[in-house]
């Protein structure tokens, strides 16, 4: 309510009562959207304050003040005169300040384009405060005052049976309400009516009455401030019944009731633009963990596949004879257990003896990935309740200085996290592509759909990186990200990558999978093809057991 017609209106007939006859002894901006009109006379000065911005506002303080620096005067062929008077445009949110010389400061705000014009006794304007090449010379626009509806057929003739809530209805039928006084309206009126549709003559009769009782009171004001949360503050020119449930602070005048709402609401969005990014990052701090913990405990849950690979290696090494050169699996009995036939798949290009050696070394890593899921666990099982900790005490801050001390209480905690101070220039932007360190300064980028799996391949992979992507099967693409150009990925790291290949793809449950590595250089898209298709030449081709990134993390730990 704080630019409707009536409040507008109220602040003109206080205004009037003092600003007539001071002079007009600066216009200024220190402020980026926000104009400021000096006033003086002998014995008392006034500052009108008026934002064009996306909080918008126009309120008077007492006294003058004027930074020193990055300060901007406007309007100064202005300066010098007298006020004498100031009012709002007939039934149109359009304030006055007319000057002696007969020429007007001219202020709206509202609409996508708000300004304030200095317009000429012939109506053209002499200078804006905003876009001001544009509107020198031109016209001055005139107030288009709204509809009267000062009878029932006329509301009736208004009353638009499409909006969505009985308080839009009411809003579009009474032009100058805004929400909240068509909410007051409904609640004044008790009408229970679903949707305007809904609504029988005698509902809208009801609602005219309290909607035309609520304008002869507007013309009282007797204006108050609602609290409706640690955010929301709700200016009132009037006492409102539907919000009569909320804390309420009465005030004397319009003017100092508009003026502690702006300052509240400029305190809010202050307070708020240090509080969110701060609220933000923990809870994503405290989402991660939970993620986390949830993966471990998913991957621990999960089969410890120790024990068959020392099996099959066991079975291998035993049975060395058996095995046919270049084969890809292989069929022995059990002597470890009860006989029957185990299926173990090979490298073909192995003895029997290295694929035996090469499981051996598979068990040992599977244990020290389980042992360092089972430590990583732990860690984040002490990590998560700190962190919802910290949040549900960064909750109950209400204040720039209990903002503050929570700052300085937790300032390690929150370094730790990769919180700065506040102002500090957030870190830039990076694709938003899965990351999986693989040591050595190697890195997996893994994109997540068709469309990340483009950009990806073709728009973030440099030429000497290595795209990875299971054979055969629908899957996501993978890059493994080479430090530099003369670096190579050993083995291991190769197969890390290879592992991520072919678990984010169809043959994800799979014990062995085939995963083709090539040079990025060597991949292209087809003319034409849809996102995510390519081709591709000079491929190798590697057997790994598909691994999620945490065990793959875990191995690199």
């Amino acid at each position: 309510m704080l630019l409707t017609y009536y409040t507008l209106r109220a602040l003109a007939d206080e205004w009037r009562r003092e600003l007539p006859g001071s002079l007009l002894g600066d216009a200024f901006s220190q402020v980026r959207d926000e104009l400021v009109l000096a006033f003086a006379r002998p014995e008392a000065e006034w500052m009108v304050r008026i934002s064009t911005g996306a909080f918008r506002y126009v309120f008077r303080v007492e006294g003058y003040s004027r930074a020193r620096r990055n300060v901007a005067t406007l309007f100064e062929e202005a300066l010098g005169r007298t006020l004498r008077d100031v009012r709002v445009a007939e039934r149109d949110r359009v304030l006055f300040f007319e000057l002696d010389d007969d020429s007007w400061f001219q202020c709206w705000l509202y609409g996508p384009r708000p300004n304030v014009l200095w317009v000429a006794p012939d109506g053209q304007v002499r200078a804006a405060f905003q876009q001001d090449e544009a509107w020198r010379g031109q016209p001055a626009p005139a107030p288009r005052p709204a509809p009267e509806v000062g009878t029932f057929e006329a509301f009736r003739a208004r009353w638009r049976t499409d909006r969505k809530s009985l308080a839009q209805a009411v809003a579009a039928a009474f032009p100058l309400f805004d929400a909240l006084l068509a909410e007051e309206t409904v609640f004044r009126a008790g009408v229970q009516a679903p949707s305007p549709a809904d609504c029988d003559e005698e509902d809208l009769r009801r609602l005219y009455e309290a909607g035309r009782a609520l304008e002869a009171e507007l013309a009282r004001p007797a204006p108050r401030l609602y609290r409706a949360d640690r955010w929301t503050t709700h200016f009132a020119l009037i006492p409102l019944a539907h919000l009569a449930h909320l804390p309420c602070e009465a005030f004397d005048s319009v003017d100092a009731a508009v003026h502690a709402a702006v300052r509240r609401e400029l305190a809010v969005r202050a307070f708020r633009e240090a509080y969110e990014p701060l609220r933000q990052a923990l809870e994503a701090a405290v989402e991660r963990a939970r993620r986390e913990q949830q993966a471990l405990e998913t991957a621990l849950a999960a089969p410890d596949r120790a024990e068959q690979y020392e099996r099959w290696g066991h079975l291998l090494m035993a049975q060395a004879h058996q095995v046919p050169p270049g084969a890809e699996v292989v069929e022995l009995p059990d002597w470890f257990g009860d006989g029957a036939p185990v299926r173990i798949p090979l490298d073909p290009t192995r003895s029997a003896v290295e694929n035996a050696q090469a499981y051996y070394e598979r068990a040992r890593q599977a244990r020290q990935e389980r042992e360092a899921l089972r430590q990583r666990l732990e860690d984040v099982r002490q990590r998560l309740p700190r962190l919802e900790a910290l949040l549900a005490e960064l909750e109950q801050a209400d204040t720039m200085a209990a903002l503050r001390a929570f700052r300085q209480r937790h300032a390690d905690e929150l370094a730790a996290l990769g919180i700065g101070r506040t102002g500090q220039k957030a870190p830039e932007a990076m694709p938003a592509f899965r990351r999986v360190p693989l040591g050595g300064g190697f890195e997996a980028w893994i994109g997540r759909n068709a469309r990340e799996n483009d950009e990806l391949t073709f728009h973030h992979a440099r030429k000497h990186d290595l795209w990875l992507h299971a054979r055969g099967v629908p899957g996501s693409h993978v890059i493994l990200r080479v430090p530099g150009r003369n670096r190579q990925p050993d083995r291991r790291v190769l197969e890390r990558a290879a592992s991520l290949a072919a678990y984010f793809s169809k043959a994800r449950g799979s014990s062995v999978v085939p995963v083709v590595v090539v040079p990025r250089k060597y991949v292209r898209k087809p003319r034409g093809a849809d996102p995510g298709t390519v081709v591709f030449e000079r491929e190798e081709v590697l057997l790994v057991e598909p691994r999620p990134p945490e065990a793959v993390q875990a191995e690199n730990s």
